[in-house]
């Protein structure tokens, strides 16, 4: 038998016009190593310095046009960080940096001006979910001040670890004046949709929007779940993969905890037995833009 709150919820999403749009922001490229992309038996640290093929890696984030304001998922990249030798504080840092990404920036790419040119005004953003703590993801925070920056408790928890930036996760760039950072402690759910994630957090209240834990890439990274009548439903997992495809392949990319990576994988997938039409979007995937607007033509209905 459904479950009572799930028919609920579905008959609030076919009678409201909760979201209109989902549109993915482009915030620059840069280029990362085969192996970090795709995976190797070969250590890290083997690729990082002796690595010779580099792939492209888009950039990007999603805005998410809801009858209640706008909502960012991820905010971008700080261009900076390519032209500004001190934004990595830490010598090792900068030294490792290049190494491991090429970037191709310009002050094009900073949030603000991306969603200008989106036609969209930074100022309008009201909610920000940041999937995880890394740098070009956050990067854009300094410049939507107004807005509620949604992250979950784990992932801030690794603030508090001795050394956050040998994860990525810049605390300069994060514990800035004015943030309006939320912490998410993430709920059960009864919904049978739910049952094999540790909990849910509702952006809205309306179910439109809905953060889950997939850990792996960071210890506390979430995903959003999208739904809105008429349309396939959307996952954007952030960096959980690099491509929608490596994951309903289980084929884990060069950074992360592999265990969780698959764990997470594996619930993502049951997600989708379920839910048969789910679009998994990852945020470097450059096929992000084609599948979202594939989910979000509206589907003929037919009694």
């Amino acid at each position: 038998m459904a479950n009572t709150k799930s028919e609920s919820l579905d008959s609030k999403l076919s009678t409201d016009q909760l979201i209109t749009s989902v549109r993915v922001l482009n915030c620059g490229r840069a280029e990362q190593h085969k192996e970090h992309r795709y995976g190797s038996k070969l250590p890290q640290l083997w690729w990082v310095f002796f690595g010779r093929t580099w792939v492209p890696l888009p950039l990007q984030c999603f805005v998410i046009e809801h009858r209640n304001g706008l909502v960012l998922f991820d905010t971008g990249i700080d261009p900076a960080i390519s032209s500004d030798k001190a934004y990595i504080k830490q010598a090792i840092g900068r030294f490792l940096l290049s190494r491991i990404f090429r970037f191709h920036l310009t002050d094009r790419d900073r949030i603000d001006h991306v969603l200008a040119n989106a036609g969209i005004a930074a100022s309008d953003v009201r909610i920000a979910v940041i999937s995880h703590l890394h740098f070009d993801h956050v990067g854009g925070i300094a410049h939507i001040p107004q807005a509620d920056l949604l992250v979950s408790e784990r992932e801030t928890a690794i603030l508090s670890e001795p050394h956050p930036e040998r994860e990525w996760i810049l605390r300069e760039h994060i514990e800035i004046p004015d943030a309006k950072w939320r912490q998410i402690a993430l709920q059960s759910s009864d919904d049978p949709l739910f049952d094999g994630f540790d909990g849910i957090h509702d952006v809205a209240g309306d179910g439109s929007m809905i953060l889950l834990p997939t850990p792996g890439h960071t210890a506390g990274s979430i995903s959003m779940l999208v739904r809105q009548n008429g349309w396939d439903p959307i996952l954007l997992v952030g960096d959980l993969t690099y491509e929608a495809a490596m994951l309903e392949q289980d084929r884990v990319p060069g950074t992360g905890d592999r265990k969780t990576l698959l764990a997470s994988f594996a619930k993502v997938r049951e997600l989708k037995k379920l839910l048969p039409e789910l679009v998994i979007i990852a945020s470097h995937d450059f096929g992000a833009e084609a599948a979202i607007s594939g989910a979000t033509r509206t589907k003929s209905t037919f009694i």
